[in-house]
């Protein structure tokens, strides 16, 4: 049997839990269960009682027509195209092998708009905008080429970028997919993109635990860059004000998986990244000319010699009170800077405050470093 542009075998696919979950999130209730081959759904709309019988058990001769019944029954109540309800529900490990890449499926289930079926621009630019940075930096993680600031190399970027290609409904969401694999890849490593997608389920399911000490194993592992920008992705859902559920697909039959995170721990694990964070302060080194210092705001500005970014920095207190320390505009200095970034809970956005720690003047060759005297690095 064949229905318009769906093919029967198109059923063979759905799992049953993945159904169950769908008819409980738009107002279905199980009413009786029929040993371990199926269960009986009902939902009362417009003053009629509606069921449908949910098979159960996959190795049923007619499983494929029976799942099509609960679908065509769906279709006339929620009075939406049958290829739209089944849009979320498509086993997401077929769809990575179909289009040969690794796939996730993002279901938003808002917490105070129960079946809502949009979504903001504006706030699903920012979740999506914050994923992609996230899944850029864990990438440059797990290849081992840390840097916690200037760009990520180009040819991790190209590896984790990730494509939305499809949007559904019900409890909303979105399903994307990363970059195809190399053509060529050494033997027994693992694509970029298989680790990046593995590393995300990762968090989400240790982000979804009381016990955060797991997760701060894991985000050490990620570096802080990584760290930083997960928190602004979760930053991202609290202004969404939803659960999230991930599904992941991947090419490789022996990955993949679900994770979900509720709203409640999303908000807990920002402030854990924010205490994390101020516990254990980011530390990196500058080397640079001096552009500017004010005694009025303790602060200089240098510029680097790598990049030619300029830093702007407060002078710690105990540099400050050295009578020793001589700042000359135009000299070079070697900086270690000090960095605490957090988040406003109430807007979202992100402060960075950065502080000298300790200097070092070099001479114009940059070679033999003086050390500025009496100044020692504060932990």
């Amino acid at each position: 049997m064949n229905l318009p542009g769906i093919s029967i075998n198109t059923f063979e696919s759905i799992e049953p839990i993945s159904v169950a979950n769908y008819l409980q999130e738009n107002g279905w209730l199980e009413e009786e269960k029929i040993d371990t081959r199926a269960s009986i759904w009902t939902k009362t709309k417009n003053n009629k009682k509606c069921s449908v019988l949910l098979p159960l058990d996959t190795e049923l001769p007619d499983f494929s027509s029976r799942m099509y019944e609960v679908f065509r029954t769906l279709e006339v109540v929620e009075q939406r195209p049958l290829s739209e309800i089944l849009s979320p529900l498509k086993n997401v490990s077929g769809i990575a092998k179909d289009k040969n890449r690794e796939i996730l499926k993002i279901k938003f289930n808002f917490i105070f708009e129960q079946g809502k079926r949009q979504f903001p621009a504006k706030k699903m630019g920012m979740v999506l905008t914050s994923l992609q940075d996230l899944f850029d930096a864990v990438g440059q993680a797990e290849t081992g080429k840390f840097s916690d600031t200037g760009k990520i190399q180009k040819e991790i970027v190209e590896k984790t970028e990730l494509s939305v290609f499809e949007t559904f409904k019900g409890s909303f969401g979105v399903k994307l997919a990363l970059a195809p694999n190399p053509e060529q890849l050494e033997i027994f490593e693992s694509p970029l993109a298989e680790k990046v997608s593995e590393s995300f389920l990762e968090l989400i399911k240790r982000s979804n635990n009381s016990d955060k000490e797991k997760l701060k194993e894991f985000l050490l592992r990620l570096k802080r860059r990584s760290a930083s920008r997960y928190r602004k992705f979760l930053m991202s859902l609290i202004s969404s004000e939803a659960d999230l559920f991930i599904d992941w697909g991947s090419q490789n039959p022996d990955k993949g998986g679900q994770a979900k995170l509720s709203f409640d721990n999303t908000v807990n694990t920002v402030d854990f990244i924010n205490k994390m964070e101020a516990e254990t302060p980011e530390e990196y080194k500058i080397i640079g000319e001096l552009l500017s210092a004010s005694k009025i705001k303790n602060s200089i500005e240098i510029q680097s010699f790598e990049d030619s970014k300029k830093y702007s920095a407060k002078i710690s207190e105990q540099i400050a009170n050295n009578t020793e320390v001589e700042l000359t505009i135009g000299k070079f200095y070697s900086t270690t800077i000090q960095e605490i970034t957090s988040i406003n809970p109430a807007t979202g956005e992100e402060k960075i405050e950065c502080t000298i720690i300790e200097i070092l003047q070099y001479n114009e060759t940059l070679e033999n470093p003086v050390v500025i005297p009496n100044l020692k690095k504060r932990r």
